[in-house]
């Protein structure tokens, strides 16, 4: 699996928020000239003289010119991403893509699992140490399941912490989840559980009485913690993963939140 195809609303989230931070970059290309590099800035939000008419250009070697060349790489990375949802918007529909009205109000959050939630909580908290740990460019993992998982999180574009811990009241236990996901155009995360191994009773019990934990603390699957069962733990279903994430963010997504303009158009 190499291309993900985002639900509906899913995908009008990510092409509007990231034609909203495109307004609040400043735009611009790299040269070279006379064997020199040079930045060329084409507008700044911070200096309305600066146009495609009247540039500026900089030298990457001086002060400004490398503090414009960070700025501008992160400006054509993200350009990339736009043009890159835009375009595979245009092949699925024929219309053009909703405004989205940000913030986007969500249902009522007992935990408060927000961005912010996301950034404070501290990851790799877990204890286990496998006598065979998976290797991988996210660090050592338990299981070649977690590391399908992790890749497949990262070739969606959401940011995951791994093995953060929550402390469960009604079970009186505090737990390591399999990765705590970054909704961030939404304002939201999850705790993702993969769940299998059901042939070993020890983790069957574990499992339901985690389980149980989280219903009784008001996680609800779905939202604050999305499950992913590995009926076949020797074959990973990709497709049924990445389905459930997408699933469930998709479903955090009210349908108000996206503004239909006939007069809107893709470009």
């Amino acid at each position: 699996m190499n291309r993900i195809e985002y639900p509906m609303k899913v995908h009008a989230v990510k092409l509007e928020y990231r034609r909203l931070e495109l307004e609040q970059m400043p735009h611009g290309y790299f040269t070279i000239k006379n064997g020199r590099n040079y930045v060329v800035i084409t507008y700044d939000p911070g200096r309305p003289n600066l146009n495609s008419r009247c540039q500026r250009r900089l030298l990457v070697s001086t002060k400004k010119g490398k503090e414009y060349s960070e700025k501008i790489t992160c400006y054509l990375k993200k350009k990339s991403e736009y043009d890159t949802l835009l375009t595979s918007w245009k092949s699925l529909y024929c219309f053009a893509p909703p405004r989205v009205r940000f913030p986007i109000k969500q249902y009522f959050d007992p935990h408060k699992m927000n961005n912010a939630y996301f950034n404070n909580q501290p990851d790799r908290c877990g204890t286990y140490e496998p006598k065979t740990p998976t290797v991988s460019d996210h660090g050592n993992l338990k299981s070649k399941n977690e590391l399908f998982g992790a890749d497949l999180l990262k070739l969606m574009g959401i940011p995951f912490k791994y093995e953060t811990q929550v402390y469960l009241q009604s079970i009186d236990d505090t737990i390591n989840p399999d990765y705590l996901i970054n909704f961030y155009e939404i304002d939201r995360c999850s705790y993702l559980e993969i769940l299998g191994m059901n042939d070993k009773m020890d983790y069957s019990v574990r499992t339901v009485t985690k389980i149980t934990g989280f219903c009784k603390d008001l996680y609800r699957p779905g939202k604050e913690v999305i499950y992913v069962h590995i009926y076949d733990k020797q074959n990973f279903d990709r497709d049924y993963f990445v389905s459930q994430v997408l699933s469930a963010f998709n479903d955090m997504i009210p349908d108000n939140a996206l503004l239909w303009d006939s007069k809107t158009r893709a470009s």
